[in-house]
């Protein structure tokens, strides 16, 4: 800020004040004139030129930078590194890579055939690259699988770094294709002791044979997926059967009073719509509730009487959801409310496995406290959330007054360091997959535009997706590779033996 901004010149005034001292600076008299004519002390026009003159500069050079033209030498390891990114950063097929060549660095040209053993051995590196990966410091994991053209891949991410385990394609998905996968992973270190999957019976008997003490938890993302489906459902028929209704009574209206007989149809017609409706709604906001206690369930504390769920608690929460559901006599009802009673007992585990270590933590702080910052952190993901104006007002204040009263009760010392132990505990209870549904989102792409990959292909993804670094989430700014071995990755290429131009490898 400089001295114009404290004088009562208009903005307009101030502009043309810094450039006429600007403008005149090698004109003897000038400062002078420009002192009588603006009021104005000699240094504040002295700061005024000299503020004036950085702005151009800055502005000036920065167009000069924007418009600077680099020059890339594109030799043979330059051809080898573009040709590979190209690949796996982009939905890219090699004749997109062919075409993409020639418009990155004009006049260079590489065959499809060059391109494709490029990319075979490239492929040869990565999966040299992922079988001698060391994976004894994965303990928890999220397993899924997905399809290439009706053949499987069997996928595994570490929850806790984002790595990538596992990327098969095989020919089923059953137990024993689940066991190979898993098997090759424990001749690499890999022991998992928390397994969180979906209801697949596969993942469930390979995990057994391979990890037969692993803690196999089910999945609360899927859970509320399935809800959610059957609830959107549900709110379309109340959607159309309020429109209806309002359909009906319009057509009532539009009837003469003389027209006794087509008003006696009309009047019935509305009556049923409006029956109908009232069903529609009821039985939409009968789900939307049971949706809302199935959110609750799955949290480590209630929000209301914030007290630490217990895992019979979950389990119970869970089995009264699906007896809600059951009970809503709809197509595909039944079929929900067998899931989650078949769900309920894996979807407790986490909180089997995550109040142990509260209660330890309250020997320190106490129970209450360590409820008190269970409930700050929930309030915290809501809000993160997003959620409209009227909630976001309601559950920031709600939040101001849980973290007070946490200060009250511990001191706001003690309270920030409760909250730290608190949210490193959160971030490793493992109750959803949404780490392999990430991956999942990733590949999908390049499983639609290339219409099946191999499973050379996949090493690849897979070195990649473990050594890039990352752009986004808790682990943002590193790899995965870093996160699991502490050593940085510089350059996910230079790690697959393609370096940059001049690089000693």
């Amino acid at each position: 800020m400089t001295g114009l901004h404290r004088t009562p010149l208009t903005t307009s005034q101030k502009v043309e004040c810094a450039a006429l001292a600007l403008a005149g600076q090698d004109v003897h008299g000038s400062l002078s004139a420009l002192v009588e004519r603006f009021g104005l002390s000699r240094p504040t026009l002295y700061e005024a030129r000299h503020t004036a003159s950085e702005v151009l500069h800055q502005h000036f050079e920065k167009d000069e930078t924007a418009h600077r033209v680099v020059h890339v030498p594109v030799d043979e390891a330059q051809l080898l590194r573009s040709v590979v990114a190209l690949r796996v950063t982009g939905v890219n097929s090699i004749r997109a890579i062919e075409g993409l060549l020639a418009v990155l660095f004009p006049g260079v040209r590489a065959s499809y055939g060059k391109i494709q053993q490029i990319l075979s051995d490239a492929e040869a590196r990565a999966a040299q690259f992922n079988r001698t990966m060391d994976l004894s410091g994965v303990h928890a994991g999220a397993l899924d699988e997905m399809f290439s053209q009706g053949e499987p891949v069997l996928a595994g991410v570490d929850l806790d770094s984002g790595l990538l385990f596992a990327l098969e394609l095989c020919e089923q998905r059953d137990a024993k294709s689940w066991a190979q996968v898993l098997g090759q992973g424990r001749s690499q270190g890999l022991a998992l002791s928390v397994v969180v999957k979906d209801a697949a019976a596969g993942i469930a008997a390979g995990v057994s044979e391979v990890f037969p003490q692993a803690e196999q938890r089910d999945d609360c993302f899927h859970a509320l997926y399935e809800m959610n489906k059957l609830r959107r459902i549900l709110e379309r028929r109340a959607y159309g059967a309020i429109a209806r209704e309002v359909e009906a009574l319009s057509r009532l209206r539009r009837i003469r009073a003389c027209q006794q007989e087509q008003r006696v149809n009309a009047k019935r017609a509305l009556s049923t719509a409006r029956h109908e409706c009232v069903q529609a709604v009821e039985r939409f906001d009968v789900l939307d509730a049971a949706m809302d206690k199935l959110r609750a369930a799955i949290e480590c504390v209630d929000i209301e009487s914030r007290q630490l769920h217990r895992p019979e608690q979950v389990q119970a929460m869970v089995e009264q959801v699906a007896d809600t559901v059951a009970g809503l006599e709809v197509r595909n009802a039944a079929k929900l409310a067998k899931y989650l009673r078949n769900r309920a007992p894996g979807l407790a585990l986490a909180q089997a496995s995550l109040l142990p270590k509260l209660q330890d933590l309250g020997r320190d702080y106490s129970l209450d406290a360590v409820s008190l910052g269970c409930v700050v952190w929930y309030l915290v993901g809501a809000l993160r959330k997003r959620p409209p104006r009227a909630r976001y007002r309601a559950l920031y204040r709600q939040l101001l007054g849980a973290y007070a009263q946490l200060q009250t009760h511990l001191g706001a010392v003690q309270a920030n360091a409760l909250l730290d132990e608190v949210e490193a505990l959160l971030l490793q209870r493992h109750r959803a997959s949404s780490a392999i549904e990430g991956f999942n989102a990733a590949l999908r792409p390049f499983l639609y535009v290339h219409k099946g990959v191999t499973q050379g292909f996949l090493e690849l993804f897979r070195a990649y997706y473990n050594l890039r670094t990352r752009r986004w989430g808790r682990h943002k700014g590193t790899s995965a590779q870093q996160c699991l071995t502490g050593e940085p990755v510089e350059d996910w290429l230079s790690v697959l033996g393609y370096p940059p131009s001049g690089t000693v490898h």
